[in-house]
């Protein structure tokens, strides 16, 4: 009897390890240390990546007072600078001997890291990480190289005319708030002015032990994934970043035209609010763009072909300025003599499509998207992303390895249903324009530079 009991128990633990330790089942797992993190294990033939991500709250994009370069400077420096064994260099090494990558970048409301590397070389990569997240080098001439691209990469990115119309968008949602200057970096000087000091205290408030959102997928156990874990954020201070207040977004409907005299091209955007990520719903409004831009059948695709009958093409999609504020946008460049007629008919096609849409061929278009979706997700690093995302929005993580099933569930009447009440109408876009041309788009309001916009009525 004492021997069934025994057999009984230890099936119980059995079953009980399969299933916290089921191939590509989302959970949640903690690490000896204490620090909780979302668990993926892939173990299928070929596969032997891991992918570690961590996304540490950051608050700088809503500071008065801070540069809002020293982010962008900061993150790549931490993983790119070296120790102080290790030149840059050797580090670069050491990443390409070991089929591994690491990378720190910026949003508004994180910093995230991603640490890729075949589950041979976790010991050698891992520590190494770690500590360049304890004592970044943040060497003189190193960061110098790294302004110096910034710099470059800005002042060619901000010359463009689709660039500095959304410059403009921005602006007039955001006014003058520090997150306007974080996402655009609208004075070049910024760069120039970060200084090792301001390095410094990003990386002491921002890299820290506290309040993360971590994400460990691949050819790994539970247990070895909360020992990687720990030997990452070990030597980091323990403290907690404050939560960044919430910005009041003004998408009040206007028309601006950025007057650019010099410019070779005109280019035309509208944008409008969507509720956040974090509610729910994205995946329908990604759907709904799409089918409502997808080239060669698309109704905007037609209506500028056909209506305009024009070679150029125009796009849809979403982005967010920060977790909170979601826009959905329809850009495309456009004839400057044509630039008013060509409002009209993206506008009449878009609230034509969101009242009474043909939704023809949706279920071939939906199954589409769900396929490549579900063939993504099954990369170890893909798989962590859309998990970490998940979890940031308070969303089940759960669902990031079956997010193709997820959209092929969704049907057109939920399409319909989320246009109506979730898209804005036509009457509520902000419609922006650079042109060559200061009265190709009657009734804008005209600015030559973004302070302006606060006066367009």
């Amino acid at each position: 009897m004492m021997n069934n009991i025994l057999l009984l128990a230890a099936l119980i633990l059995s079953l009980a390890a399969c299933k916290t330790d089921a191939n590509r089942e989302v959970v949640l797992a903690e690490t000896p240390d204490g620090h909780p993190f979302h668990f993926m294990p892939i173990y299928e033939d070929g596969v032997t990546d891991i992918t570690i991500t961590v996304a540490w709250p950051m608050d700088w994009a809503y500071e008065v007072n801070s540069n809002p370069a020293v982010p962008y400077v900061a993150a790549e420096a931490v993983l790119s600078g070296g120790t102080d064994d290790y030149a840059p260099q050797d580090v670069l090494e050491l990443f390409n001997d070991n089929n591994s990558g690491g990378q720190l970048y910026v949003r508004a409301n994180h910093v995230i890291g991603e640490l890729s590397f075949p589950k041979e070389h976790i010991e050698a990569v891992v520590s190494i990480v770690g500590e360049m997240l304890e004592s970044p080098q943040f060497n003189q001439p190193w960061i110098d190289r790294i302004k110096q691209g910034l710099s470059a990469n800005q002042t060619q990115f901000q010359a463009q005319t689709a660039n500095q119309m959304w410059a403009v968008a921005r602006f007039a949602i955001l006014g003058e708030e520090p997150l306007n200057d974080f996402l655009s970096l609208p004075n070049l000087a910024a760069i120039e002015d970060v200084g090792i000091d301001d390095l410094r205290r990003w990386h002491t408030e921002t890299i820290v032990k506290d309040g993360l959102t971590i994400v460990v997928t691949g050819a790994i156990s539970p247990a070895d994934a909360g020992k990687a874990v720990d030997q990452l954020l070990s030597s980091l201070p323990n403290q907690q970043v404050t939560t960044a207040q919430s910005i009041q977004p003004d998408f009040s409907p206007r028309t601006i035209l950025l007057h650019l005299p010099d410019a070779e091209k005109t280019t035309l955007g509208f944008v409008g609010q969507l509720p956040p990520t974090s509610v729910g719903g994205d995946l329908v409004d990604l759907l709904a763009l799409n089918f409502f831009a997808r080239s060669g059948s698309g109704p905007l695709f037609n209506a500028v072909r056909t209506e305009l009958r024009a070679s150029y093409g125009f796009q849809a999609g979403l982005t967010n300025y920060d977790r909170a504020t979601r826009i959905m946008f329809i850009a495309g460049e456009v004839e400057t003599a044509k630039l008013a007629e060509a409002a009209e008919v993206v506008l009449e096609t878009y609230e034509a499509y969101r009242v009474t849409p043909d939704l023809t061929d949706f279920n071939e278009m939906r199954d589409g998207i769900a396929h490549a979706t579900a063939q993504n997700v099954q990369f170890v690093d893909v798989a962590a992303r859309t998990i970490l995302e998940l979890a940031l929005d308070g969303r089940s993580a759960a669902d990031a390895p079956r997010l193709g099933v997820v959209i092929e569930s969704i049907m057109a009447v939920e399409l319909k249903e989320r246009l109506l009440s979730i898209f804005p109408s036509r009457s509520d876009l902000i419609i922006v324009a650079a042109s060559p041309d200061a009265s190709a788009l009657p009734g804008a309001c005209i600015v030559t530079k973004l302070e302006q916009i606060a006066q367009c009525p």
